[in-house]
């Protein structure tokens, strides 16, 4: 017995120490990854003044997906060949109708899970087109995977900030020659799909309450809204997952498409109404998107994001 006892009494501050250790590693590790990606950030966000190709075809995955207005699949296609064409004008001496002054983000809130990070983040656009200026703000939620040791961004859904009087510029001629792939090329499985609208169905037959859907959201879930604000808020997700797809509803769902990451998925669609009594136009319609975490067996809702369109 007093064997027992004093070797409880050795092991305990042993065990306080090993778990003290672990929980200081792995803080560092997370803190480790977000500089990662703090770092990164900061690449581009140079990249797009200097017009440098380089850290987007680094940081950015292949099949990158932007959510601006429209969903766009071939985003980081468009992206590259308009820094490219830029970087080439510049190398020969002219000068540029469209140029980046600044780019920046307030400080960005990094959420790291694993070999997955949400990034919720205001970047900040200083851009003149001719002799015109303005400040182009993007309330933004970025999918981030880790590859190789290197972590790069996979998606990103934006909600504009525009300034007052925005120039009017056309179209820039690089972009123009590619056209934005509004369908994705790669599918998600059926397996992954299901299990995912399994998860969707389970939160609309929990109903309203937060405390009978925690389960299937990350414990820091953010969500932006259409305004632009952040919040920890589910109901207004919860509230567009209850929008039935049939279109002979006043407000119904469409437009939808599920894809795969790895230990990520992500979920879009599109809310339309119709026109109200006595009205012509409808509402705008508000495009959705919903980011998935794995964590061992189980899928979670890590970010949502809403935002309205102008078509």
């Amino acid at each position: 017995m007093r064997f027992a006892l004093k070797t409880l009494i050795l092991l305990i501050p042993l065990s306080l120490s090993v778990y003290a250790q672990f929980t200081q590693t792995a803080f560092s590790q997370s803190g480790s990854d977000s500089q990662d990606i703090r770092k990164a950030m900061l690449e581009v966000e140079r990249a797009f003044v200097s017009r440098d190709p380089a850290p987007f075809d680094k940081v950015y995955i292949d099949g990158y997906v932007n959510v601006r207005e429209k969903p766009v699949f071939n985003y980081r296609e468009q992206l590259g060949a308009m820094v490219k064409w830029d970087a080439a004008a510049l190398k020969a001496g002219k000068r540029l109708d469209f140029e980046t002054l600044s780019y920046d983000s307030d400080l960005p809130a990094i959420q790291v899970i694993g070999d997955v990070a949400i990034v919720n983040v205001l970047k900040k656009n200083l851009w003149r087109y001719r002799d015109d200026r303005c400040l182009t703000q993007y309330q933004t939620t970025e999918l981030w995977l880790k590859i190789e040791s290197s972590w790069k961004i996979a998606a990103a859904h934006m909600s504009t900030i525009q300034c007052e009087k925005p120039p009017w510029q056309p179209p820039h001629p690089a972009v123009a020659e590619i056209r934005p792939l509004l369908k994705p090329t790669k599918f998600i499985s059926v397996s992954t799909e299901t299990e995912l609208r399994e998860l969707l169905s389970s939160l609309n037959d929990s109903g309203m309450r937060s405390d009978t859907n925690a389960d299937g959201f990350i414990s820091d879930y953010v969500f932006t809204s259409t305004g632009s604000s952040v919040s920890g808020d589910r109901s207004a997700l919860l509230s567009a997952l209850k929008i039935p797809t049939m279109r002979n509803r006043y407000r119904y769902r469409d437009d939808e498409v599920f894809l795969n990451f790895g230990p990520a998925a992500m979920y879009l669609f599109r809310i339309r109404s119709f026109p109200k009594a006595g009205e012509t136009t409808p509402p705008p319609p508000i495009v959705f998107s919903i980011i998935f975490i794995k964590t061992g067996d189980t899928w979670r809702i890590a970010a949502s994001h809403a935002s309205e369109l102008s078509d």
